[in-house]
């Protein structure tokens, strides 16, 4: 072997274990299984985070995610009131599920290409919110929580990242992920369930586990 293939291959191994966190943003789907998919028919679309921290010399990341994505939504306009029937405001209710979780990674440290394993243990927050909005200028005037839950959440997954530039002493990579997450049993609220009838409000309240898969796909940085 040549001197400066050696050379390389040193400079190669010292890259990889100076490369100790990961920063990842990505797009995220949210699809309910089991008997929350009964209840939820319609994925959640939303964004996702990852911030994780190599140990030591062992091929292995522990760190931090969360995910947010809304899963059902809905938006008219109305009179302000009654004795106001001129003046309008735009009333917006979103279904939203939130889930932070501590996460740990098996993955080689080496590679143009580096598949992993994650095991996985946080909550789901599930929560539904009324906004009004200025029917002119889009301004949020006030807003009310109509109902909210926080129950645990654990699972595993797997992905692989595929890098794409080097980045003074890291790299950028394209990241897809799929997660299969448990979820204890929530009170919550989808699309449809605020109903109005007769200037009064009634929430048609469901109650199951919160499972649900994941699909992620977006860019991680190495460094």
């Amino acid at each position: 072997m040549s001197s400066t293939q050696v050379s390389l291959g040193c400079c190669a191994a010292s890259n990889a274990q100076t490369q100790r966190f990961q920063f990842g943003l990505d797009f995220t789907t949210v699809i309910p299984t089991g008997d929350f998919s009964k209840n939820v028919t319609n994925n959640g679309y939303g964004m996702g985070v990852q911030f994780l921290v190599g140990l030591g010399r062992m091929p292995l990341l522990l760190g931090g995610d969360f995910a947010f994505a809304v899963y059902g939504s809905d938006e008219h306009v109305e009179s302000i009131s009654e004795t106001i029937p001129e003046l309008e405001v735009k009333v917006r209710t979103t279904n939203n599920i939130s889930m932070p979780h501590l996460v740990l990674r098996a993955q080689p440290r080496e590679g143009k290409v580096r598949p992993y394993a994650d095991a996985l243990v946080g909550f789901k927050y599930l929560s539904t919110d009324t906004t009004i909005l200025s029917e002119s200028t889009g301004e949020e005037l006030t807003s009310s929580k109509n109902l909210s839950d926080l129950v645990y959440s654990y699972g595993f997954g797997g992905g692989v990242q595929v890098r794409l530039a080097s980045a003074g002493n890291g790299d950028i990579s394209l990241d897809g992920k799929v997660r299969y997450l448990r979820g204890g049993h929530a009170e919550y609220l989808k699309e449809g369930s605020v109903r109005r009838e007769n200037g009064a409000v009634f929430f048609d309240v469901l109650t199951s586990r919160t499972d649900v898969v994941t699909v992620q796909i977006g860019i991680t940085f190495r460094f």
